[in-house]
């Protein structure tokens, strides 16, 4: 592969080298000088003036229709049992399942990114799925229930396109099982209120309706009819026609035969139980979903008398009980919110949004009759980036909800195992997880021996910090700490809520960058007022690191940046990496990094320019269809910087990562999730939170690249294990990485 050309020049003059990445089709003028003019790169160390290095892909020359040259690289991913695109993926939630006497599991989802909201699962595999790319896609918002019969699906659906959250589930839309993902042979009609429980025969159907009304239709979704129900939820027909209906208002299920008349049969639970779901079994007995702080499923026979409990499915308290909380088990459930059962007695629990959180919340499980678990499939990682504990080797990860082990000799995508669930919303009700999905894309750091989670919200508003303590709360990650560009939070007292007598008054303006340092101490690059460093300034006894506005450290941007986007410090060698805008250069969207990356050499005591990389950027139409880079890591020897968007002309998909080398600037290559190497991830992989890259150097030198996959609800794993970068042009050929340290003590400040 050839290498970069590059060319010196002081900020104050004209910037040649953007104006060479702008004339990639033919050989500039500049770079057919003597082969001397290209060894200025390195000029600023002693004239402390500004190298720029302009980046043309993969050399001086490079045709418009050339395509950069791939390393040598494997590509797996995490967080969902399929890789996504035309080989389909799990949800990023459940709302509700139905299922077939066949064993066939048909899902839905009020709102999926790529519009996956239905699926078909059978045997573990998934069959059939709906995508905004297939056959017509699906509406923008959907509903939040879903039934079927021999020919069908009937499910909850919004208004075409709607992105209005008061027209979700206002309609009822029928499709053919046979292809569920056909829009152009789909029926529907207009209810009017929400649709909030379906159930179907061969001849009826039936909606359940927020405003207490049951509507009848036909299977062609004539209206026939509608009848009062208290508070109607989920409901499920029975053998003789009739429906167990959920009344949310009294927390029982009541029954009723076709027409609308009550019958005797009500199902009264004791406290706690909040039923969420209802089917009937072949053999008769009626099955309720709990999400209630049992998380069970209840198992009731003699319906057409006087129905009584017959056993339970799940262990109790579910996944946040016994002696470890949050430990991972196969009935020890989350939030279940569908039950089934199949014609053979297997059941089917699905668990999906707790509390106030939703995405990466899919768990669809099936048992034996006796409980045994047959296969299951899940969807664990949305709008999150996985970071690896310094301390596994790569072995152990952490996602912003879950914890994670890693085997790489097993086959791509099959790697991954879930172990534990690291939030708890009975005990810490207040945890930011449990309000909101856009949180995610983690710094795990080892403090003082502790263990603590770092990760910002989807802008960059904030950054939450958490700390696990094994001894006294298992699994669960407490909240602990937050810096804001309005406040900052400690949690003194340790008990995971934010007093206010816990919070100082921040203002820092709007930010989009944040990193963590291995000791601690956090970087905060805001769009236009600066820099600030919060170093610890001690930890408590309960764990909790104590951040103060006091202690804070403050630096103007510096030039040539109009506006930071992205931050990472390397404090062994006193180097700072800044992404953002310039007065040449500036970002299309309002969440990518910005195409100017630079690397300062003694930013504690001289900040000087060691090079500036103009990076490849593409005007878009518009939104996410900007074409430029996302985010970026540095690690070992190597700066990675990932796209969100595609590049046009180069034929690079979204979720390509370019490589650099830190010392110089100089191109390495690229990965992308798609090409001849990538067949196990078909399609491309798109970054929505503002930390959507990490990347680890293993002991044998392999490095392993995690990239937010928002539209697959899953991570990227690339698999690198490159040659040691040759020595030119000076400087050390294998510095010491940013994170090769595994344990740090809260020792140093911030100079």
């Amino acid at each position: 592969m050839g290498r970069l050309g590059t060319v010196g020049a002081n900020h104050d003059g004209p910037n040649h080298a953007l104006e060479l990445f702008r004339k990639t089709t033919r050989k500039p003028d500049c770079a057919r000088k003597d082969e001397s003019s290209m060894k200025v790169r390195m000029q600023s160390r002693r004239s402390n003036c500004a190298a720029v290095i302009a980046m043309l892909l993969p050399g001086i020359g490079l045709a418009a229709d050339e395509v950069p040259a791939e390393l040598d690289y494997s590509v797996s991913w995490i967080g969902n049992t399929f890789s996504g695109g035309d080989a389909g993926w799990v949800p990023q939630d459940v709302q509700d399942i139905f299922v077939t006497p066949d064993g066939t599991v048909y899902t839905t989802v009020g709102w999926e990114e790529h519009r996956g909201n239905i699926a078909a699962f059978q045997d573990g595999r998934l069959s059939q799925q709906t995508a905004h790319w297939k056959s017509g896609g699906i509406d923008r918002l959907v509903g939040d229930t879903i039934t079927a019969n021999t020919q069908h699906i009937f499910y909850a659906t919004g208004t075409p396109d709607g992105h209005d959250g008061r027209v979700k589930g206002t309609f009822l839309a029928r499709r053919d099982r046979a292809e569920i993902a056909n829009r152009r042979r789909e029926r529907r009609v207009e209810v009017g209120p929400v649709v909030v429980g379906v159930a179907a025969s061969d001849e009826r159907v039936y909606a359940a309706c927020a405003d207490g009304r049951v509507r009848v239709f036909d299977t062609d979704l004539n209206p026939l009819g509608d009848w009062a129900a208290p508070s109607p939820c989920e409901m499920a027909l029975d053998a003789a026609g009739n429906l167990w209906i959920i009344d949310t208002a009294d927390h029982v299920v009541r029954r009723f035969d076709p027409t609308g008349r009550p019958l005797p049969q009500v199902l009264r639970f004791p406290p706690g139980v909040e039923p969420a779901d209802v089917a009937v079994k072949a053999e008769g007995q009626l099955l309720v979903a709990d999400r209630g702080k049992n998380r069970q499923v209840l198992v009731y026979r003699n319906l057409d008398t006087k129905p009584e409990l017959e056993r339970v499915l799940g262990e109790p308290g579910g996944i946040f009980a016994g002696e470890t909380a949050g430990r991972w088990g196969d009935q020890r459930f989350i939030a279940p919110i569908g039950v089934g059962s199949d014609a053979d007695g297997n059941l089917y629990v699905a668990c999906g949004p707790y509390a106030g959180t939703h995405g990466g919340t899919a768990v669809i499980r099936s048992f034996t009759p006796v409980g045994r678990l047959n296969w299951s499939v899940l969807s664990t990682e949305w709008l999150d980036t996985v970071d690896v504990d310094g301390a596994s080797n790569g072995s152990v990860l952490y996602g912003s909800k879950y914890r994670y082990s890693l085997d790489l000799n097993k086959p791509p995508g099959q790697q991954w195992t879930v172990q534990a669930i690291t939030l708890d919303p009975d005990k810490y009700p207040d945890d930011p997880r449990l309000k909101s999905a856009a949180i995610g894309g983690v710094w795990h750091r080892w403090i003082d021996n502790r263990n603590y989670l770092y990760f910002p919200d989807m802008n960059g508003g904030n950054l939450f910090v958490y700390r696990l303590d094994p001894q006294r709360e298992g699994e669960i990650a407490v909240f602990c700490a937050q810096i804001s560009t309005k406040d900052l939070w400690v949690d003194t007292d340790g008990d995971g809520r934010r007093d206010e007598t816990e919070v100082t008054a921040n203002p820092t303006g709007e930010s989009r960058g944040w990193y963590v340092e291995p000791n601690g101490t956090v970087w905060q690059a805001t769009r236009r007022n600066g820099i600030f460093a919060y170093p610890i300034d001690r930890v408590l006894a309960n764990g909790v690191p104590v951040y103060s506005v006091a202690t804070r450290k403050t630096w103007a941007a510096p030039t040539p940046f109009t506006e930071l986007r992205r931050i990472v410090y390397d404090r062994d060698h006193d180097v700072m990496y800044l992404a953002g805008s310039t007065g040449d250069a500036q970002a299309e969207h309002w969440k990518p990094m910005g195409p100017n990356l630079i690397r300062f050499d003694r930013w504690s005591t001289e900040p000087t320019v060691a090079w500036h990389l103009v990076l490849l950027h593409e005007k878009g139409r518009g939104g996410h269809e900007s074409h430029e880079p996302f985010d970026f890591a540095v690690e070992g020897d190597y700066v990675f910087v990932v796209y969100a968007g595609r590049l046009p002309s180069r034929n690079l998909p979204t979720g390509t990562v370019m490589v650099f080398e830190k010392r110089n600037g100089n191109y390495v290559g690229h990965f992308q999730p798609t090409g001849t190497r990538t067949g196990a991830v078909p399609m491309d992989a798109l970054q929505d939170m503002v930390h959507s890259i990490n990347v680890f150097r293993r002991d044998d030198g392999e490095y392993l690249v995690f990239i937010e996959d928002d539209g697959y609800t899953k991570n990227v794993l690339y698999r690198w294990k490159p040659q040691p970068p040759s020595n030119e042009d000076g400087g050390t050929q294998n510095d010491s990485p940013v994170s090769t340290t595994r344990h740090f003590a809260v020792t140093q400040q911030v100079p």
